[in-house]
């Protein structure tokens, strides 16, 4: 799914890390260890693309979606945790809007035969594939199951995130991820503001993740699991 090539990064004329060469398949599960400063988190970084200026190449196959738990939140103030939540769903609610639209200029026309109302069907066909891929119609199911499991009770669903500590906020952000489903997830230190118990329902949700993971954790006992 994703192919690494000569990659390397240096600065003031060290090298962080050079010629590193890797590829990423489907269902892989991927853990990086290293000491301290190693460059763990920056090629995290440099895989999701919010780091692009390095030697070599991250070649993505075809249009997978890459999803990186990021450490700097940036919520918007006011927001429910369910709100805040819900926007895991961005690209998944665009297709719904989207398939609106098809459906209302299909409604609306009456030239059957024509190309541009056989695009229409192609379009409409293709929207509903993608939609029943993501299980875009169990949202709210989905987003209960991830919040209790790390640790929210549904009386903290319709709280402000501005009330919760940055540690629980991480965990809003985890679970954002988590949702999206991507082909790829790129998780950095994802267990430092989690319990026991939390951690405990992460490793099983992983372990069933139908996508690749790439895991940065000091938790030895969490990569091994």
């Amino acid at each position: 799914m994703l192919s690494v090539q000569g990659l390397g990064l240096h600065h003031s004329g060290t090298y962080l890390f050079q010629n590193v060469n890797f590829t990423i398949k489907k269902d892989d599960k991927i853990g990086l260890v290293g000491k301290n400063g190693a460059g763990k988190s920056t090629l995290l970084k440099m895989l999701s693309g919010e780091i692009n200026f390095y030697e070599g190449n991250v070649v993505p196959e075809g249009n997978i979606t890459i999803g990186f738990l990021k450490q700097d939140l940036d919520f918007v103030k006011g927001r429910t945790v369910w709100a805040e939540t819900m926007q895991a769903f961005e690209q998944i609610n665009a297709w719904k809007n989207e398939l609106e639209e098809v459906n209302h200029q299909m409604a609306t026309r009456t030239d059957y035969e024509s190309d541009s109302y056989t695009d229409l069907i192609n379009k409409m066909t293709e929207l509903n594939d993608l939609l029943m891929n993501h299980d875009a119609y169990n949202l709210e199911g989905d987003m209960e199951k991830v919040l209790f499991g790390l640790g929210f009770k549904a009386d903290d669903f319709q709280k402000i995130t501005d009330e919760f500590s940055g540690g629980w906020r991480m965990r809003i952000e985890l679970a954002k991820l988590l949702l999206q489903k991507n082909d790829i997830m790129l998780l950095d230190e994802p267990t430092n503001h989690l319990d026991m118990e939390s951690i405990m329902w992460l490793e099983n949700f992983l372990k069933d993740y139908p996508g690749a993971i790439v895991l940065v954790s000091h938790d030895k006992q969490f990569m091994t699991a």
